[in-house]
């Protein structure tokens, strides 16, 4: 649970800074780092759903987020709820991909190297 936290907050950091691509730059060094543990890949989506839950917690105190997703999920044909569900599908599906790759490719480049 605490690795989940420490990686959401990373996740946070850098999503505010990056965008979306913070998420993979985070995915990406956590499967390299972790390669031996299969890059810890549904610990890093579970992380990028908590990190953009939590941003939209923050997003939905200070703005107009039922409005925004109702809107949204009006030109997209699914409800509101659908719009928030996919906004945290998202991430976690793009984080566990990067993570399970990279992981993947670290031990596939250091069983060539040994």
């Amino acid at each position: 649970m605490i690795f989940v936290l420490f990686v959401a907050a990373a996740m946070i950091t850098l999503t505010w800074l990056l965008g979306w691509w913070g998420i993979l730059v985070v995915a990406l060094i956590i499967g390299v780092v972790f390669h031996e543990h299969g890059g810890g890949g549904w610990r890093v989506a579970a992380a990028a759903s908590v990190a953009w839950g939590t941003l939209l917690v923050a997003d939905g105190v200070v703005g107009p987020l039922g409005h925004v997703a109702t809107m949204l999920g009006g030109v997209m044909g699914v409800p509101a709820a659908g719009v928030l569900v996919l906004t945290l599908v998202f991430p976690a599906a793009l984080a566990w991909s990067a993570a399970t790759i990279a992981a993947e490719s670290r031990r596939i480049v250091g069983s060539r190297a040994s």
